[in-house]
């Protein structure tokens, strides 16, 4: 709707009004009724007056129309971004030949649908662009020439809890330092560094999906300092009741305690090892992947459950105060049962998680009723295998956990500050005093890491648990006569 069409139509209409009012005016002055000429002149110019104000409210919806298309994102067939880009044209294509086709020139909604499409396929153009050239970066640092024995091309088979931790680049993120400019392998400095970075907004745990690592279930924080403080819930007494008027009402305690924490490091190193064996970029893919980011996953899980709060330890979930405790009744299924009427009781369970040993987790799947028949697909479907939820809980199965204990939490009560998520380092200056025990000369039996030909990387984080309310962790005892 152009300013000119507006102020045309609007003139009409004022023009049309005041003529109308004109001949309604002479009339009432001279006592009379309208004759039946003037009658059919109003009579018109009243319905000339709807038709222009019918046409700007049609303009009006028109734009808006088109402002919506412009707004809309758009979903195109194909399975990648040529096939998508090729359904985008073919769709703006299509409606400017059916509009010429048909002789008329394009519609406002039309206009707009065909432009939007071209943007699409200016927008898959981008990105069409882009992933060609970080494929063509990636071949440069990692494709091996042939004739160099150096092997690589294969993919790193990464553990699934170190899938779920968030990443599988960090050994090519290592092969960029190493890799010279022809995907050879340069020398190696004498010590690097790679930061590793894990999404600190994880997709929510689904149905039927099933939990692969404790740190799916736990809230992260992005912490800046190093420090941290929050309020936990210590005591929680509700004493709401009826009360008669002018009675005495009944308190209710809600105690908090400040905790002041700081996140700790989680660390490990590799064993030394040979300059030429790194010469296999899958292998050392697969090394860094796997091993690394196992190891501190391993050790930040234990941390989380067992840490006492002594030393550089956290305070773990079997040793905050305040925790609930289930006892063994009847057998598992009903012990699990029951605690997890415990979190109901609270409103804690909507967000639950279970946490146990692989063993103890065996032990659910493979329990039978007195007939030694199983209870999968049993009438309540306690344990659904396939998505590992019991009593629709999902559970994580971690070796941090104590055989004969298992943990049933709501994570969304609890927060994961991590301040370094990892960082990879490596190193040829290590000095080994023993690195040639054979040797009687205590002068020639150490020797430097740099002298073999040898290097050794380092693995670390930084992290630090809150809990703030213990009342939504139970301790739950699996274990019949403890």
């Amino acid at each position: 709707m152009t300013p000119e069409f507006l102020r045309k139509t609007r003139a009409d209409i004022i023009a049309l009004i005041a003529a109308i009012d004109r001949i309604e005016s002479e009339a009432v002055k001279g006592g009379r009724d309208l004759t039946e000429m003037e009658l059919e002149t109003v009579t018109k110019a009243t319905e000339i007056a709807q038709e222009l104000t019918k046409n700007i409210q049609a303009r009006a919806k028109d734009m808006a129309a088109v402002r919506e298309a412009k707004s809309q994102p758009r979903e195109w067939k194909g399975g990648n971004l040529h096939e998508r880009r090729q359904s985008a044209w073919q769709h703006a294509h299509d409606v400017v030949m059916a509009a010429k086709d048909a002789g008329r020139q394009l519609t406002a909604e039309e206009q707009a649908d065909a432009k939007s499409a071209l943007a699409d396929v200016d927008r898959f153009d981008q990105h069409i662009a882009e992933a060609q050239q970080a494929k063509a970066t990636f071949d440069q640092a990692f494709t091996v020439p042939a004739g160099q024995p150096h092997g690589g091309g294969a993919k790193a088979n990464l553990n699934p809890r170190v899938k779920a931790a968030g990443g599988s680049m960090w050994g090519e993120q290592v092969l960029k330092h190493l890799a010279g400019p022809f995907g050879d392998f340069k020398a190696l400095v004498q010590a690097g560094s790679v930061p590793v970075t894990v999404p600190l907004n994880p997709d929510p745990v689904r149905l039927d999906v099933p939990v692969l690592a404790l740190r799916q279930l736990i809230p992260p924080v992005n912490n800046s300092t190093g420090y941290f403080a929050y309020m936990r819930q210590t005591v929680r007494d509700n004493n709401a009741s009826v009360v008669a008027k002018g009675a005495r009402k009944p308190t209710s305690s809600y105690t908090l305690e400040r905790i002041d924490d700081r996140v700790r490091v989680i660390a490990h190193l590799s064993e030394p090892i040979p300059r030429q064996d790194l010469d296999d970029a899958a292998m050392l893919r697969t090394f860094i992947d796997q091993e690394m980011r196992l190891g501190l996953e391993l050790a930040l899980e234990d941390e989380i459950v067992n840490g006492d709060g002594t030393g550089e330890h956290f305070m773990g979930l079997s040793n905050v105060p305040g925790h609930q405790d289930q006892e063994f009744v009847t057998d598992i299924l009903v012990t699990a049962r029951k605690a997890v009427t415990r979190l109901e009781r609270y409103g804690y369970a909507a967000t639950a998680g279970w946490l146990m040993s692989p063993d103890d987790w065996e032990a659910f799947e493979l329990t039978q009723d007195n007939e030694a028949r199983f209870y999968f697909g049993g009438p309540v479907a306690a344990v659904n295998a396939a998505s590992r939820r019991l009593w629709g809980v999902p559970v994580v199965v971690s070796e941090a956990a104590p055989t004969g204990t298992a943990f049933l939490a709501d994570f969304a009560q609890t927060r994961l500050q991590s301040r370094q998520e990892g960082v990879l380092d490596w190193s040829e200056n290590m000095y080994d005093p023993n690195a040639f025990p054979d040797e009687t000369d205590p002068q020639t039996r150490g020797a430097s890491d740099f002298e073999r030909n040898m290097i050794r990387f380092r693995f670390e984080g930084r992290f630090g648990l809150e809990i703030l309310r213990p009342s939504a962790i139970v301790e739950v005892d699996l274990s019949q006569g403890s």
